[in-house]
């Protein structure tokens, strides 16, 4: 679990819409627990019931459950609206809003006018400024309210100021109570009207105590299917490579035999290797179908994970409640869908035999050989106890499961059994865990008195002309000492002077992320939206394009050296695309030497001087990757004291990591030692790092959704010991 789950914290990520990546904006709530901006999934339902001539529902974006029509009166482009609001998120959004610096009076916002909010109500969930708040408490309707100052909220956590959740069906009244006979949460007005036959209603705080140790139970459930649904992808990934092998091994064998005849033989080849071919498709739809399908299951089971997680930190009782009920019927949904896909999986055999009458009479040939294709039954075990009416594993095969997973309490694996017992379906079958050579890194276990870097100074990079804050993920510095930033929410590229003075920008067609230096004035930028990255030419004041270079995939971190580019893209498979400057595709590296995804998301990336090596960070597995740039994977590590690692750099044999949630720059060799840390105090939320020309100095930007104001838009400077 990462930590979204920390009290006081919660993961930008999950205040972000999954198809604009952007902040919540009227987020809507689809029945499989996926939340989306109201414009989003407009806009989704649009293309996916265009084709449809009488629509009754649509895809979830995401897990592509299908979700029924919410109003058979009205035509798609109403559906959207129908929606229910997730007051959760927009809970949540408010509450992260309130902690900031900067918070405007939302009665002065409303009549145009800007003023600094200093108190907080609890019963109309409004900033107040300090005349607004003496005209509130004037009031006869809200004389009684209860005012907090803003001051001390930030000190509290973030469900202290989570308003309740209001009922749907009736106005002004609230979630309170939960109806244990028709599993609902309901209010007063809900209890005495269509409710007041049931026989069990209770307060919703009674209920969420009582099940709030259950949900924990849905909760690893999940985890478990999540691991379940990982290794069925691994397994379908790697019986399709196994496929294709064999398939390349067929067609070699098949071009041997046409060596040792002659010519007549050609028209037979063809045929041969149409067949051939013809045959590889028709069992890989299966096997794609397969992994499309579990793919889908894995993204319900993670995000209803997420999702309960939070409702559970940082939700009200009433939160919980509903949460923990469509979490507990996803569950049940997954489970029965990866009971379903476990149900038909088999493995392909494909083999060629040459006709005999070959080396008897070569004139009288009809066909080089036959083909044949043969099945074996697969059995990949769920990670959990699955209960007796639904179990689809025989109980004799056993399957070595991952040192992660080695607790017999929480399994229903025994230790003692799995040593004795064997496994007679398929003894060769080797299941692999997620993530098999990640080497974890407990706290502490790093060198002592490592030199710390000095904070030297830093800058504000928002502009007059700047609308809104700035989101700094990519920065360079040039030869003669100048800075380039990449600045995401203002599409901008911009240059400052050794003194750290704004001298000019350009801007862009779409956000940039990350920038690499290739000369002493021309840098290369990602555009992740428009899968392709710039070459620029930074002049003295002024930047050029020079030319556009696509990817193929949404680009983010890009490093520069020795004539080649690396290139982090987040497609399928997520990879890391060696290109030239002119844009040849030189190498894509994806997969490791038995043929698993070595990324879940690289977002940065550096190469070593001579282009031999590269390392990688990891937005998903939250690990540092090494690897060759022929594609062999060195190591990979992922330490407690380093928390969402982003920007990530490299000087002689040491590599520097910025840990974005843990605060602080780590320090870690080439062979992948962890060192320590080399910048905790004054950084928060490092994101890019850049070491400046001779490599006296590392300039750090910082950036995370929740950084207070005094921090955002600053630049830092920092003196490191060597």
């Amino acid at each position: 679990m990462d930590d979204s789950g920390e009290e006081g914290h919660i993961d930008e990520e999950f205040l972000c819409c999954p198809i604009c990546t952007e902040e919540y904006n009227d987020p809507r709530s689809l029945p499989c627990l996926h939340t989306f901006c109201q414009n989003c999934i407009a806009d989704h339902i649009d293309a996916n019931t265009k084709s449809v001539q009488v629509p009754k529902g649509f895809e979830c974006p995401k897990c592509h459950q299908f979700v029924d029509s919410p109003n058979v009166l009205q035509g798609p482009s109403s559906w959207a609206d129908s929606l229910p609001q997730n007051q959760f998120i927009m809970g949540l959004i408010e509450a992260v809003r309130l902690r900031s610096e900067g918070r405007k009076c939302d009665p002065c916002d409303k009549r145009g006018e800007a003023s600094m909010a200093t108190t907080w109500c609890e019963n109309c969930g409004e900033a107040m400024c300090e005349d607004c708040e003496n005209h509130h408490s004037s009031l006869k309707i809200s004389r009684t309210h209860t005012l907090v100052d803003i001051a001390s909220i930030k000190l509290q956590p973030i469900k202290s100021t989570l308003l309740r959740t209001p009922c749907q069906e009736h106005d002004g009244k609230f979630l309170d109570f939960y109806c244990e006979d028709h599993v609902q949460v309901i209010c007063s007005t809900c209890a005495t009207g269509f409710h007041r036959m049931c026989t069990s209603i209770i307060s919703s705080h009674e209920a969420a105590s009582k099940q709030r140790d259950e949900a924990k139970g849905v909760m690893e459930k999940l985890g478990h299917q999540t691991i379940w649904g990982t290794r069925i992808l691994e397994n379908r990934n790697h019986t399709i490579q196994t496929l294709d092998d064999a398939a390349n091994n067929v067609k070699r064998q098949i071009s041997s035999i046409r060596q040792q005849i002659n010519d007549i033989l050609t028209a037979q080849e063809e045929r041969a290797l149409v067949q051939l071919e013809d045959l590889r498709k028709g069992e890989l739809v299966h096997f794609q179908r397969e992994v499309e399908r579990t793919q889908d299951i894995v993204n319900t089971t993670k995000n209803a994970t997420v999702v309960l997680q939070n409702s559970m930190t940082h939700g009200t009782d009433a939160d919980v409640l509903i949460t923990y009920n469509k979490a507990k019927r996803e569950a049940h949904y997954c489970e029965r869908s990866l009971k379903e896909v476990s149900r038909h999986l088999k493995d392909v055999i494909l083999a060629f035999s040459p006709d005999k009458s070959l080396q008897m009479f070569l004139g009288t040939l009809k066909e080089m050989g036959k083909f044949s294709l043969s099945h074996q039954d697969v059995r990949i075990p769920p990670p959990y106890t699955v209960r007796a009416d639904t179990i689809l594993i025989p109980e004799d095969p056993v399957v070595e499961k991952p040192d992660s997973l080695d607790d017999s309490n929480s399994t229903g694996f025994n230790q003692k059994e799995r040593r004795k017992k064997k496994n007679p379906v398929n003894p060769d079958l080797k299941i692999f865990p997620p993530s098999p050579s990640i080497t974890p890194v407990p706290q502490g276990k790093t060198r002592s008195n490592i030199p710390q870097g000095r904070l030297e100074a830093y800058f504000k990079v928002r502009t007059a002309q700047d609308r809104d804050n700035c989101c700094i993920t990519g920065a360079e510095c040039l030869h003669d000492g100048r800075i380039v930033l990449a600045d995401q929410v203002h599409r901008k590229i911009k240059l400052y002077d050794r003194e750290y003075r704004w001298i000019g920008e350009r801007v862009l067609s779409a956000r940039p992320f990350d920038i690499a230096a290739i000369s002493q004035s021309e840098i290369a930028v990602t555009l992740p939206r428009e899968k392709r990255f710039l070459l620029l030419q930074v002049r003295e004041t002024d930047i050029t394009i020079l030319a556009a270079i696509q990817t193929g995939a949404k680009c983010w971190g890009i490093s520069y050296s020795n004539y080649m580019l690396a290139v982090c893209c987040y497609d399928s498979p997520p990879s890391v695309k060696l290109m030239s400057r002119d844009g040849r595709e030189l190498k894509v590296i994806s997969k490791d030497n038995v043929g698993h995804n070595i990324f879940f998301f690289p977002e940065y990336v550096v190469l070593d001087r001579t282009a031999g090596c590269m390392y990688v960070t990891d937005r998903y597995k939250k690990t540092v990757i090494a690897l060759t740039t022929q594609g062999e994977k060195l190591w990979e590590v992922r330490y407690d004291g380093l928390k969402i690692p982003k920007g990530i750099t490299l000087h002689g044999n040491r590599l520097f990591v910025a840990g974005n949630k843990s605060h602080n720059v780590l320090m870690i060799n080439t062979d992948g030692e962890i060192l320590g840390d080399v910048i905790t105090d004054g950084v928060s939320n490092p994101h890019k790092l850049v070491l400046g020309p001779g490599s006296g100095r590392m300039i750090v930007t910082q950036y995370n959704i929740s950084l207070i104001d005094v921090e955002r838009n600053t630049i830092k400077v920092f003196t490191m010991p060597w």
